[in-house]
C-alpha cells in the first residue's frame, strides 16, 4: 500500500485537519476560583486591579534615609545619621525622614515619606541608640521597589487564551484576584478501530493487542486539558 508511505510533518497534518474543520461556537465559560484553575484557559484577559507593590518596599534590611545624604560616604569618610525610629514589619510608615535621619527598616517594608533609598546594615556601623554611620554612598531608588514597579494598575497580566501555571496562580492571589474566568474543558471523543484490539484486562489471543492508544490519547487530552470520551 505505496499510499501510506507518504509522510508529512506533524505540524503541516495539523494545518490540513484544521482547514477541514468547520467553524466552532465559542466554548462556554465559566467563573472558578483561582486557587482551583491551575491548567485552565481564561477566557477572558486579566487586568490589574491596582499596582504591585502598592507601595514602596525596601529590598533589604538597613536603614531608609535620603540618597543625598550619603553623599561621598566611604568607610574612611563615614556620614553620621540620626536614629528617628523604627518601621515595623506590616505596618503603614508614618514618620517622616527629614535631612541627616535615617530609620531602621526590614527587607519589605514600607519605605517612609522623605526617604528615596535604603542602606545595607553591612554598610553601616552603630554608634549610639540614635546614631549611624553610613559607609557607602547611595543612588536615589537604591535598594527600593518603586510602586507598580513588577505590575501597574490596570496592565493586562495574563492574556485570553492563557493557560495557567502555578506562578500565575500566586501572580492572580499577589493581586487579590481570587476568581477568573475559564473556558469548559472540550470533551474529546477517541475511537481506536482494528479487529486485532482487546481491552486491557483481556487476554490477548494470538494475533491480537490490547488497546494502547486509546488510553495514552486520553492520558494526552487530560494533560491538554480536556474531557476525554472513550467512544470504542
Amino acid at each position: 500500500m505505496p499510499e501510506f508511505l507518504h509522510l508529512i510533518p506533524p505540524s503541516e497534518a495539523l494545518a490540513t485537519f484544521m482547514a477541514h474543520l468547520p467553524p466552532q461556537p465559542r466554548i462556554p465559560s465559566e467563573k472558578i476560583a483561582s486557587s482551583e484553575a491551575l491548567n485552565c484557559v481564561l477566557a477572558a484577559p486579566i487586568a490589574a486591579p491596582h499596582p504591585l507593590p502598592p507601595f514602596p518596599r525596601s529590598t533589604v534590611d538597613g536603614y531608609a534615609l535620603r540618597a543625598s545624604d550619603s553623599f561621598g560616604a566611604s568607610p574612611s569618610q563615614p556620614v553620621y545619621l540620626r536614629l528617628v525610629g523604627e518601621i515595623l514589619m506590616g505596618t503603614r510608615a508614618d514618620l517622616e525622614i527629614q535631612p541627616g535621619q535615617a530609620a531602621i527598616i526590614h527587607t519589605g517594608g514600607m519605605l517612609p515619606k522623605g526617604a528615596d533609598a535604603v542602606v545595607m546594615l553591612e554598610d553601616t556601623q552603630i554608634v549610639s541608640e540614635t546614631e549611624i554611620e553610613v559607609l557607602k554612598a547611595l543612588g536615589v531608588g537604591q535598594h527600593v521597589l518603586t510602586t507598580g514597579e513588577d505590575v501597574k494598575a490596570g496592565e493586562i497580566v495574563l492574556e485570553e487564551g492563557t493557560r495557567l501555571r502555578p506562578q500565575d496562580i500566586g501572580g492572580l492571589i499577589a493581586l487579590g484576584i481570587t476568581e477568573v474566568p475559564v473556558v469548559h474543558a472540550p470533551s474529546v471523543g477517541i475511537l481506536a478501530t482494528g479487529d486485532e484490539i482487546v481491552a486491557p484486562e483481556e487476554q490477548p489471543r494470538l494475533g491480537q493487542v490490547r488497546d494502547v492508544n486509546s488510553y495514552t490519547l486520553s492520558a494526552l487530552v487530560r494533560l491538554a486539558g480536556g474531557i476525554p470520551v472513550r467512544r470504542g
